[in-house]
């Protein structure tokens, strides 16, 4: 049986209201960013950016105490450049462990980066990733996020170790961690930002 294109296409449009033509375009739309390599992962990123919310501060029995071995962590800044993450915990920190290729942890990044901006004086924020320095600075400058942030590891210590990304604590400068999240978070909140105000006055 041969089903006529245009008749089907009049037969659609008859039925169909202006609102449910325009809902019908973006998902096809929609569907084909998805299906395409290029476009995927950012229209992912897009709709876990507008699907998180901010994360919530942990029990007072859940929290601990970053131990002596985690401080010791050796991290690399992108110009190899080598620190130990004691060396950035006399303030309170805010740890990332990410990677390029995670939709996730692209959907975040800019609202840590709008925190960054306002806190990056105060607080340490440590965005870090396994993978090759020429990659993640490739993927930093690409999208114009700072430097400064980005640190890179290939062993992550017990305390932090984790087997999904984004996985993001917050410490306090004494050590003790308040926030431990796994998975994409809507950061730059009032929620955040109050918690690490209060941190700072500690």
């Amino acid at each position: 049986m041969y089903l006529n294109p245009k008749k089907l296409l009049s037969a659609y449009l008859k039925k169909k209201k202006p609102l449910g033509i325009a809902a019908d375009l973006v998902f096809v739309v929609l569907v084909i960013l998805l299906l395409l390599p290029a476009t995927r992962t950012p229209v992912t990123a897009f709709f876990i950016r507008m699907t998180s919310f901010p994360p919530s501060t942990l029990d007072n029995e859940e929290q601990f105490t970053v131990s002596p071995q985690a401080m010791a962590w050796p991290l690399y800044d992108l110009t190899g450049g080598k620190v130990t993450f004691e060396t950035l915990s006399d303030k309170p920190v805010f740890l990332n462990i990410w990677a390029t290729w995670c939709p996730p942890c692209i959907a975040e990044l800019p609202g840590i980066q709008d925190l960054y901006k306002d806190y990056g004086d105060k607080v340490s924020f440590v965005l870090v990733s396994n993978e090759k320095a020429e990659k993640v600075r490739q993927f930093v400058e690409k999208y114009q996020y700072d430097k400064d942030l980005f640190y890179l590891s290939g062993i992550v210590p017990t305390d932090f170790s984790t087997s999904s990304i984004p996985t993001t604590y917050i410490i306090s400068k004494h050590g003790k961690v308040v926030v431990t999240k796994k998975g994409a978070a809507r950061w730059n909140s009032a929620s955040t930002r109050e918690l690490l105000d209060e941190l700072l006055k500690q």
